[in-house]
């Protein structure tokens, strides 16, 4: 009897994150990813043990997915600030159930928040320090500036993946970009 065809371990991220992406993290269990593959469920328990590992490995393999929203780079500290608030936007309209398993629910006890990608995405040490240079302003305030773009991208992106109103991502940008603005006024007022 021949033996039947290996599933890689990729195949199976990948397709519970494309499940992830239609139906939403509660679709997900080893038995639904199984059925959804075309096979048992003894290859994706041999692979991650349970559905923890499993949920672990899926969070990883969003990490790396979300992080090609995200421009880094920009010729201003405001620049990057506003290209990474683009990408939140990006990602709530085109996946909202990515959106929200990721920035909207618990994922291994603890939330995970819109700063803590910022973090992971850029050096906030060198944003801080780009934004006091470029505007002659304090840490505190800088800091505060990207907390203030923090809380109200969030807000906006919250909104967009729960799918409450009928705005366009160009709306929703130009509405981040003038809060941004804002925000940087306040913060060079501080000082």
């Amino acid at each position: 009897m021949p033996s039947s065809p290996k599933i890689s371990k990729q195949l199976m991220l990948k397709t519970a994150f494309e499940m992830l992406c239609e139906e939403g993290y509660s679709a997900i269990n080893i038995k639904t990813l199984a059925k959804k593959i075309g096979c048992s469920t003894q290859p994706i328990s041999r692979h991650f043990g349970s559905m923890d590992g499993l949920r672990k490995e899926l969070l990883d393999y969003c990490i790396g997915f979300l992080e090609s929203f995200f421009q880094i780079e920009g010729d201003t500290a405001f620049d990057i600030v506003m290209g990474i608030s683009r990408g939140y936007i990006e990602v709530a309209f085109q996946y909202p159930n990515l959106y929200k398993y990721f920035y909207m629910s618990e994922q291994d006890g603890e939330r995970m928040s819109m700063i803590a990608q910022t973090l992971r995405l850029t050096n906030y040490n060198k944003l801080i320090e780009r934004l006091e240079k470029e505007h002659q302003i304090g840490t505190k305030e800088a800091a505060q500036f990207v907390d203030n773009m923090t809380f109200y991208v969030h807000g906006i992106a919250s909104y967009v993946a729960v799918d409450f109103g009928s705005y366009t991502k160009e709306e929703m940008c130009k509405r981040i970009e003038k809060a941004g603005e804002s925000f940087l006024t306040q913060a060079k007022s501080i000082n």
